[in-house]
This record gives structure tokens, C-alpha cells and sequence, in this order.
């Protein structure tokens, strides 16, 4: 299985390319943005597997992020990171590794349930 794309979205650019940067070392795909349109254009070119947005957004921002995200491609997994006493932008890379992790695991599940019909 290729690595999933991950879409990682987040208040300031600044941070958001410091975490993709460090997310690459673990070998990740990751298109990182806080522009909606770059956002929708990821979306739309159909090569976003999962998306996750970081805890910098205030709630009510988080909360339109995901409706715009799931507004331009509704079948995309979102995950909101946990908000959590101590949490810091770094949070994101231990988080954004289990869902990529998980969804890899969800396939691979997927594809030996068709291989066994």
C-alpha cells in the first residue's frame, strides 16, 4: 500500500510547514495549508486520503474548517486534534502518525476482506 496523503490543516503557516517538515521524516506525504483554496484545490485534485486539523483554531473555527473540508470532499476522514492539558503544536506529529497509521490498517483490513470473497 502507498502511503496515504495526509492534509494537515492549521492557523499559521509557519507552524503547519515546520510540522510537515518533521511528519516527512517519518516518511508521510503531507500537504500542509490554512488557505481555503489551496485546501479545496488538495481536495478537489483527489489526492487527499485524510485530513487533520490542529488545535491552534479556535472551536467555532475548527468547526467550519471540517463543514468546508467535508462541503468540498464529504467522504474524506477528519480528525480534530484532542485538545489536552500540556498540548502543544507538536502534539500534531504523534496524532497525525496514529490516524495515518490507523487508515493504513482500515485499508489493508478492506482489501483482505475482498480478497477473501
Amino acid at each position: 500500500m502507498s502511503e496515504p496523503r495526509l492534509l494537515l490543516i492549521g492557523r499559521r503557516q509557519s507552524t503547519l510547514d515546520v510540522l510537515k517538515e518533521e511528519l516527512t521524516r517519518f516518511g508521510r506525504d503531507v500537504v500542509a495549508s490554512n488557505d481555503r483554496e489551496l485546501i479545496r484545490q488538495a481536495l478537489l485534485d483527489g489526492n487527499v486520503d485524510l485530513v487533520v486539523i490542529g488545535g491552534g483554531l479556535d472551536d467555532p473555527a475548527r468547526d467550519a474548517m471540517r463543514d468546508f473540508v467535508l462541503g468540498v470532499k464529504p467522504d474524506v476522514p477528519v480528525h480534530l486534534l484532542p485538545r489536552t492539558a500540556g498540548a502543544s503544536p507538536a502534539s500534531v506529529i504523534p496524532f497525525a502518525n496514529e490516524q495515518i497509521v490507523l487508515f493504513k490498517v482500515h485499508a489493508a483490513a478492506g482489501d483482505e476482506d475482498a480478497q477473501s470473497d
